[in-house]
């Protein structure tokens, strides 16, 4: 899912399935998935059933040097078993038994006006629902789908995307070896079914998603994806080096390194019998571990990054040409807020904070390179990730979840790491990444690490959106509070601040009336643990409360399990995809029982959180006008 990319995104967003664009103000090319769904569109409209066949799945083969992981394991075992056991290898799978984490047997679900009948017959899964195929035509042609009468179709599923988080699943086309995803996602930790749209910070009103793998996923799902898009035959034949993301991914093709080590071996063994002109010069395999900063860790921006295609139309036809160790900006053309701004493109510039931070999860390459440690030193994605000696949850390296992460290159700080962060050693607020990456990237229904590594700075006014580490942690205090420690510990100039930004407790300015990203990160935050011991626990749920019915699925999904530790709301049945009724009646039904406490709210908070000290409970009119000032520009975020 992360894979989905800005120019496949506004294509959806308007309606049309897949596809490419330029930056350009210039009409793009007729896509081939729309071309393909207006033909898709005109078939006749009875139930189908289409099952598995071997021109549904990309095509696995050798081309360009590629040999698969499995050419590896003779040699690297323990690598090979290392990389195994990660979420990067299970990425993208052939659905089966051992495959498919999500229960399919006799499983009713509906959203949006579309009823979806989940099944399985022995190892086969099925979806029965709207032909995608159908809708996809009929949105190319102009029809509102609200307002269509689709034939359903009963599809295998083939393929699978994601296992650590969440699970996604992908059925055939009727034009042979393309493939739509299932418009429902199974949440792994939650263990239930929520339909895609939910899962992600987009607008209320935005259009069906009908998703295609072929020119979408492809690229970051796979090895050496191949689109294949032939718009005069009207065909596709996508073929892929291997499926998940795999050795040649990161350490390139391995052809050439076979031959010279088998190369090495026949001339020790005195077994030569390669003839010279065929004897490769050097070996060619690619170690982002051995290589520079730079080159290292353009291997992981190849898909932890923002970017287009340099040419849309020979993308749909052969994909990106890059490989490990090559230049990553000859075929990938990075987009960055500057780039967003000058085309004004407001889905890419949505993804970024206007003080130019990447916001979006999977991205952390576009962030990192903003950097100074990475500009002006030998920062890379390996100073603190470790494919093959980590734990495949975060890849993190030995050691890489405390300060060294920091201090291996810091190393003048360690004796004085109290008198720099002015806290505790050993405390949250003393943690290096607390300050410096703090969780202000959205991705997955939570808060992730920012991997822009920068210091916290109060910016006033409107100046940035982006929140500050210090509020964040300390949800109690004011942009005014921080601008003072910040400005008489590290000599930060003044912020010109507003009344609001002076007298009320930032977190709540973020939480009421933010955009939803900030709201998001916000309602997050107030169930960190680190933020709970630095700012109290038991003053949040009435605010927290207000996102309930929020307009953003995902915003009402982080409200509510940041109230889950509240007795009032634990045994409530809110469910964040419920009819809007149905979020009101719990939203108001949890604020009147947090009225009935003896003690509702901490008054030591009572001046920065917008209470009213005689009575502990809210200013009521007051979170009413932060309401009615919320921000509600739309807002899409493409993980």
């Amino acid at each position: 899912m992360k894979t989905v990319r800005i120019f496949t995104i506004v294509i959806a967003v308007i309606g049309v399935i897949g596809g490419l664009i330029y930056w350009a103000n210039l009409s793009p090319p007729e896509n081939p998935h729309r071309l393909l769904a207006k033909q898709n569109q005109k078939r006749s409209p009875q139930t189908n059933v289409i099952e598995a066949s071997n021109r549904s799945l990309p095509h696995q083969v050798e081309k360009r040097g590629f040999r698969s992981s499995e050419s590896c394991r003779e040699c690297h075992q323990e690598q090979f078993a290392s990389w195994h056991g990660t979420y990067h290898r299970t990425m993208t799978q052939v659905a089966s038994p051992d495959t498919v984490v999500a229960p399919f047997e006799n499983v009713q679900l509906a959203s949006r006006g579309r009823n979806y009948y989940l099944s399985r017959e022995d190892d086969k899964f099925f979806v029965t629902m709207a032909d995608p195929d159908w809708e996809a035509g009929a949105a190319a042609n102009g029809v509102k789908l609200e307002n269509a009468n689709p034939p359903i179709a009963k599809l295998q599923v083939v393929m699978t995307t994601g296992s650590h988080h969440m699970q996604g699943y992908w059925v055939p086309s009727n034009t042979p070896n393309m493939l739509r995803q299932v418009p429902l996602v199974w949440l792994i930790k939650d263990q239930r079914w929520v339909p895609r749209e939910d899962i992600f910070i987009e607008p209320p009103d935005s259009p069906r998603h009908l998703i295609v793998w072929n020119d979408n996923c492809i690229v970051c799902h796979a090895v050496d994806g191949t689109p294949n898009f032939d718009t005069r035959a009207m065909t596709v034949n996508t073929e892929v080096a291997e499926l998940g993301i795999s050795c040649e991914a990161c350490h390139g093709p391995g052809e050439t390194h076979i031959a010279f080590q088998q190369f090495k071996r026949e001339t020790a063994q005195g077994t030569v019998v390669a003839k010279a002109e065929a004897t490769p010069a050097k070996d060619s395999i690619i170690n982002p571990g051995t290589c520079n900063s730079k080159i290292s860790s353009e291997i992981c921006g190849q898909c932890h990054s923002y970017f287009l295609p340099h040419d849309s139309e020979r993308f749909g036809e052969v994909g990106y040409s890059y490989v490990a160790g090559s230049d990553l900006n000859e075929s990938h053309a990075m987009v960055s807020y500057e780039i967003a701004k000058k085309y004004e493109n407001e889905v890419a510039m949505s993804v970024f904070w206007n003080d130019g931070t990447c916001r979006v999860s999977g991205r952390e390459y576009t962030a990192m390179r903003d950097s100074q440690c990475f500009i002006n030193g030998e920062l890379s994605c390996v100073s603190c990730h470790s494919m093959h000696a980590s734990d495949p949850n975060m890849q993190l390296a030995a050691g890489m979840e405390t300060d060294q992460s920091c201090l291996q290159c810091h190393q003048d700080m360690s004796d004085r790491i109290a008198e720099h962060t002015h806290h505790a050693v050993g405390s949250s607020g003393s943690q290096c990444t607390n300050c410096h990456m703090p969780y202000t990237t959205y991705g997955l229904l939570k808060s992730l690490r920012n991997h822009r590594v920068q210091s916290p700075r109060v910016a006033g006014k409107e100046d940035t959106d982006h929140p500050n580490a210090c509020n964040l942690c300390h949800l109690d205090q004011t942009l005014a509070w921080t601008a003072e420690k910040l400005s008489s510990w590290y000599g930060q100039p003044s912020a010109e601040l507003s009344k609001d930004q002076r007298e009320t407790a930032a977190s709540l300015l973020w939480l009421l009336r933010g955009d939803a990203v900030q709201r998001s990160i916000a309602a997050w935050h107030m169930n960190w643990p680190s933020a709970l011991e630095a700012s109290g626990k038991d003053w949040q749920a009435p605010f927290l409360a207000q996102l309930l019915d929020d307009d953003y699925a995902a915003v009402r999904y982080l409200a509510s399990q940041s109230l889950r530790r509240y007795s009032e709301f634990s045994d409530s049945h809110y469910d964040y995809i419920a009819p809007l009724i149905q979020q009101q009646a719990a939203k108001q039904e949890l604020l009147d029982k947090l009225k009935l406490r003896e003690n509702p709210i901490e008054q030591d908070r009572a001046t920065q959180l917008l209470l009213e000290a005689s009575t502990g409970w809210m200013l009521e009119e007051s979170v009413r006008e932060y309401l009615r000032q919320q921000d509600r520009r739309p807002i899409f975020l493409p993980e």
